[in-house]
């Protein structure tokens, strides 16, 4: 008989894969909520997610789905402008990422997506008939540079999105009319073009959760703004579709979740480390402990691969080489400031900007860490 995927990935299921609860239960929603025949067609399963996600509240209000609860979370955020390399940064991010969210600028084209429509109508006391209303209408879209890639991404890591492991934040943009109905009178208010939407972006997640992961292979300039913390390899796994590891992730994730744990505690420890006197010393212990952990999660992936359920979906286990750089939360500040989060270069220049405007600043104490990732792997 022979074996699916489903079949193997079902015979080697330890734990459940949670990376965020909130997320997981918000997209869970909305791949049920996928209108039928989607799935096959990756442009339609791009705007489908972005319609999805987008909500408007009585008043005509635009927002994004689970917005309040999300906005209390911490996410690791990518940094790339370029659809077509998701699968290939998730798959090397997931490692060191316990919530993954990736996302595209306003700066971005932008792809129309339709309009919602809501009105409250008002009620005259004595009569109990009508006697005005309020309308709102929204055209709303999302900016997106390859709808069809990020489709194939959403399909393919449906089952990273559906853990809260991996998600997409779209960025909206709208056009507001609004109408005022009262007996013969009416009044009307158009916004005339399409304008970004008020909404928590991937910077304040940066901000908020303190982990960028870069996969340009960038060589950023070292200053005491700017530190390197470490260079290590980081074991990948590697020649199965972003489908099937995505079902490897969440079936095989025991190593991923003590390994999160493990980088959790020890970042204390690193801006602790940044901030003492000894820096270097305090730094080099900390790399030594991360270096064993790696070797150690290593081992159980290479021992993972050579049992018959990885084996047969054609998994194996790569190494790719990883760099740590820590950049002062004011430089990071600034930086997303003006440049935002459009593409590596412009991010790693911005930051040189800032770094020669102050030759002199000291850090403030706060850290923000940015994995620089490399474009290739190798066989271990």
């Amino acid at each position: 008989m022979r074996l699916t995927v489903p079949d193997t990935v079902g015979m080697w299921r330890r734990a459940q894969a949670i990376g965020d609860r909130d997320v997981a239960r918000q997209m869970r929603k909305i791949f049920k909520d996928f209108p039928a025949g989607s799935r096959r067609d990756p442009t339609a399963a791009a705007e489908a997610y972005a319609r999805l996600m987008f909500t408007t509240s009585k008043f005509g209000r635009p927002g994004v789905r689970g917005e309040k609860q999300f906005r209390r979370r911490f996410f690791d955020v990518g940094l790339t402008d370029a659809s077509s390399e998701f699968g290939r940064l998730t798959k090397h991010a997931t490692l060191i990422s316990k919530s993954f969210l990736l996302s595209h600028g306003t700066e971005a084209p932008y792809r129309h997506l339709g309009k919602r429509k809501d009105s409250i109508v008002y009620t005259n006391h004595d009569t109990l008939q009508p006697e005005g209303s309020d309308n709102y209408t929204v055209h709303y879209g999302f900016h997106c540079p390859d709808r069809h890639a990020l489709g194939m991404w959403i399909i393919k890591a449906e089952p990273l999105i559906e853990e809260g492991l991996s998600w997409y934040l779209p960025s909206y943009s709208t056009r507001s009319e609004s109408s005022s109905v009262y007996g013969f009178r009416a009044d009307r208010s158009t916004q005339d073009e399409h304008e970004p939407m008020s909404q928590f972006s991937a910077a304040d997640y940066l901000m908020r959760g303190g982990q960028l992961i870069d996969p340009s292979e960038s060589s950023p300039s070292e200053s005491p703004l700017v530190r390197p913390v470490l260079q290590i390899d980081l074991p990948v796994v590697e020649g199965v579709s972003l489908r099937n590891f995505s079902r490897i992730t969440v079936d095989e994730f025991d190593a991923h979740k003590r390994f999160h744990e493990f980088l959790s505690t020890h970042f204390l420890s690193m801006s602790e480390a940044l901030n003492a006197e000894r820096s270097q010393i305090e730094l080099a212990r900390l790399r030594q402990e991360i270096e064993d952990q790696v070797s150690s999660v290593r081992a159980e992936f290479v021992a993972a691969a050579r049992r018959r359920p990885l084996g047969a979906v054609g998994a194996k286990v790569a190494s790719t080489s990883a760099r740590l750089v820590a950049v002062d939360a004011s430089v990071m500040k600034r930086v997303l400031a003006t440049a935002g989060l459009s593409t590596a270069e412009a991010f790693w220049a911005a930051v040189d900007d800032v770094v020669e405007l102050h030759p002199r600043a000291t850090p403030i104490g706060e850290w923000r860490y940015v994995w620089i990732l490399s474009r290739k792997s190798r066989p271990l």
